[in-house]
């Protein structure tokens, strides 16, 4: 346990210092405030009557504008966001972390001073995890900044409640597990070819086919065995955990996006059990890779 602490404080330094890592998170902030400013925007305009606007949205659309502006739908929002535009920076950061130890040739030195490549491994993930969550929680601070500036001008609340603050933690949790398959994914295919852009650019590769497979829904309902089959894709089951995470704070994304239907997404518990199948085999993967190719390991 004392080698693994001392490599995850090793992993958690080399994270933190790398510029790439700093960059994501500026550019993921400022997306996360552009996002929530243009939602207060389209409400506030609307109310001041400017031409054009009552064409481009509907009524549904922008009352949900206005819960993701103010309290509590903001907080709901920042989960939206770490496991929409998240998702892409998480295997970006992944595939570079693990996938630069083979380029740079680190790897082989690391190994000689500590052979053992499963505690290696555990270590890399555990600091990317704990990076994610710290991420998480900033962005989360400044959410709750942004809703009491944003929900006073939409008219909505400006300070979250004591239900609110309580449903934060299970959604940490969620929006954390919702990111863990894809940081597993990208380590996977970092180990499995020796490169930081198999890892980088594999997993990103994978997130448009996730993203293009969701049009394929129209088998589902064809009935079955099509229907079962898709509900035990990884993009139908995350987006199952990510949407309960936006009604856990009164949000609706099924009124912004079609393909996210209550009715057609699989049960929570099904959800977090395909997930967790997903991550142990993209681990198991890892684990065999990661023992292979470079002197020095056992």
């Amino acid at each position: 346990m004392s080698q693994l602490r001392a490599l995850t404080r090793a992993e958690w330094m080399k994270l933190t210092r790398r510029p790439l890592t700093r960059g994501l998170l500026a550019v993921f902030l400022g997306v996360l405030a552009l996002q929530s400013t243009v939602y207060a925007l389209a409400v506030v305009a609307d109310r001041a009557g400017l031409i054009g606007l009552g064409g481009a949205f509907g009524p549904a659309q922008l009352e949900e504008y206005r819960r993701r502006a103010s309290f509590p739908g903001i907080v709901g929002a920042v989960f939206q966001h770490v496991n929409g535009l998240g998702g892409v920076f998480a295997v970006i950061l992944a595939g570079a972390a693990m996938g630069s130890e083979y380029d740079w040739g680190t790897l082989r030195t690391q190994l000689c001073r500590t052979p053992d490549r499963a505690a290696f491994l555990v270590a890399k993930l555990t600091a990317l995890l704990l990076l994610l969550l710290a991420a998480m929680l900033l962005a989360l601070g400044f959410g709750l900044g942004l809703g009491a500036v944003l929900g006073a001008l939409v008219g909505g609340a400006g300070v979250p409640d004591a239900a609110t603050l309580a449903a934060i933690p299970p959604a940490l949790a969620r929006a954390l597990f919702v990111l863990l398959p894809y940081v597993l994914l990208a380590v996977c295919l970092a180990t499995a070819r020796g490169s930081m852009l198999a890892g980088v650019a594999g997993g990103l590769v994978y997130l448009v086919f996730e993203a293009g497979f969701g049009a394929l829904a129209i088998f589902a309902a064809l009935g079955e065995p099509w229907r079962t089959l898709y509900g035990l894709t990884i993009g139908q089951n995350i987006n199952s955990l990510t949407a309960l995470n936006g009604h856990a704070f009164g949000l609706r994304p099924e009124v912004l996006a079609e393909g996210v239907r209550a009715a057609t997404l699989p049960p929570a518990g099904q959800a977090t059990i395909v997930v967790a199948a997903y991550c142990l085999v993209f681990l198991a993967v890892a684990v065999k890779c990661v023992r292979r190719d470079v002197a020095g390991g056992r």
